[in-house]
């Protein structure tokens, strides 16, 4: 079931005073516990593992400083401005799908229930070989007044070449890419469209999502579903919420994305065809799409209402473009900015929008979710060598945590290994107890975190679990899937 639409009303703070104190006080444990971590690693505990363990803590520090204190969603910018009916743009909500009868149905209807209405549906069935063609032609016959085209292919293409099918014959000038077992909120599209239209040098935009299961029976019940739930909150908020202050998003998720259709249509048919280490490489890079937004420039933007000037937001960092009200042409006379063609220095903007809500579809089963954890770091290793050449283009703060981070990913395998086992073979204790306490200690504020944003949600009792799930065992995922980066199979 689609998520609800929300009041027209946005409150544009997010923690009353008393929360925002114990944000503070947890940026105050998280600053200390750093300090600690300098002292230990000089007298107490082994200097690798010290060293990672402060870079660790340094990472934390400023995701959460950066998230909390710079942060503003982007929708709140906009969410009272009026958009001229005339000029309203298309948009193209495409989904590809393949195989997904069990969630189809709520999947599509979030799509025909969107409150922006200037929309087409573009569905294409990947050679489904269960009920799900069945299902998409039962939703066409009943909802004859929608736009929604259904597009059924023979034989199974992949995700990424079912998306360049239904580029063939969008006509958007926004698409709206969405996973085919989620269903995103009524007003998911309108508040895109917002953004894009108010802020033309947006290339790319991402939306917040939490897990469908995620209040589903009692503590054990959807247990994996539920872990899922915290880390994706909190992967939104804090994660993305800090690269979106520099309008540098490093990853436009599947589950909901949009983008401007000049941002990535000649770009789509290299993307279905990428080719790595010699071979087609057929899983479906959310990243690989986004290193391409983040990688180039916007071309000369026009903007033809005050409020769209008004509100473009400039890269943090990276402020190199004319803000005047009124501007001199070759003339000598003045002109104002709705009336000409002007150029935004800077490369596109990927943004991070809290409003925007999405309902995902996530692995219910340990054996479904290593396997796609799997494909995921397959595709993280594919983006390095796209992300990786251009981030650098970036403003330089944001680069230098996405580099940071990306080489910590590496080292953790060693780093685990060492705690678990190298140092108490050598009969040191010491550091394998530091280095789990600050595993838990990293899993508690994320938990406390997610408390503050969502007070009554019991599911901030998960997130040290994540914590310990994604510390001893997805580190060593990244490992198999780079030894097996030419194995396609997608189950």
């Amino acid at each position: 079931m689609a998520l609800s639409n929300v009041p027209k009303f946005v409150k544009t703070r997010e923690l009353d005073n008393k929360r925002w104190l114990v944000r503070a006080l947890l940026l105050s444990a998280v600053l200390t516990i750093l300090f600690a971590k300098v002292y230990l690693t000089v007298y107490v505990i082994d200097m690798g593992v010290g060293i990672y363990s402060i870079l660790t803590s340094f990472v934390l520090f400023n995701i959460l400083f950066i998230s909390y204190f710079r942060y503003k969603d982007p929708y709140w910018k906009v969410f009272d401005k009026k958009i001229p009916t005339n000029e309203m743009p298309l948009v193209s909500l495409v989904v590809p799908v393949k195989n997904e009868e069990a969630d189809i149905t709520s999947c599509i209807q979030s799509c025909i229930d969107q409150t922006y209405k200037k929309k087409e549906i573009i569905v294409i069935d990947d050679g489904s070989t269960d009920r799900t063609g069945a299902i998409l032609d039962a939703i066409k016959n009943q909802n004859p007044s929608t736009n929604l085209n259904i597009v059924h292919l023979k034989e199974s293409v992949g995700k990424k070449k079912a998306i360049e099918v239904a580029s063939k014959i969008a006509r958007g000038e926004i698409y709206g890419f969405m996973d085919s077992d989620c269903a995103m909120a009524n007003d998911a599209t309108e508040k895109a469209v917002k953004l894009f239209y108010f802020d033309k040098q947006i290339g790319a935009l991402t939306g917040h999502g939490r897990t469908k299961n995620r209040h589903e029976g009692g503590f054990r019940d959807h247990f994996l579903e539920k872990l899922q739930d915290v880390y994706a909150d909190g992967a939104c908020r804090a994660q993305k919420g800090m690269e979106s202050v520099f309008s540098s998003v490093t990853c436009c998720a599947g589950s909901l994305s949009f983008y401007r259709r000049d941002a990535i249509q000649d770009f789509i048919p290299q993307w279905a065809r990428d080719r790595f280490l010699g071979m087609e490489f057929k899983f479906a890079t959310d990243r690989r799409m986004t290193a391409h937004v983040l990688a180039n420039r916007p071309p000369l933007i026009s903007y033809s209402s005050p409020d769209q000037r008004e509100t473009m937001m400039p890269i943090a960092g990276n402020e190199d473009y004319t803000s005047n009200s009124m501007l001199s042409n070759e003339s000598g006379s003045t002109e104002s900015t709705s009336d000409r063609k002007k150029e935004v220095n800077g490369f596109w903007k990927v943004l991070y929008s809290q409003s925007i809500k999405v309902d995902i579809g996530v692995p219910p089963t340990l054996d479904s979710l290593i396997k796609q954890q799997v494909r995921w770091r397959k595709s993280f290793i594919r983006s390095l060598f796209a992300a990786g050449g251009i981030f650098w283009k970036r403003p330089f703060y944001v680069a230098l945590l996405y580099y940071l981070q990306t080489s910590m990913k590496f080292i953790r395998p060693y780093i685990v290994a060492s705690t678990v086992v190298f140092l108490p073979l050598m009969g040191d204790y010491i550091t394998p107890i530091v280095w789990f306490a600050g595993v838990l200690f990293t899993g508690m504020i994320y938990a406390v975190d997610f408390r503050l944003r969502n007070p009554g949600d019991r599911n901030w009792l998960y997130r040290p679990f994540f914590t310990l799930l994604s510390t001893y065992v997805y580190t060593w995922l990244l490992i198999y899937a780079a030894i097996t980066i030419k194995k396609t199979g997608w189950r």
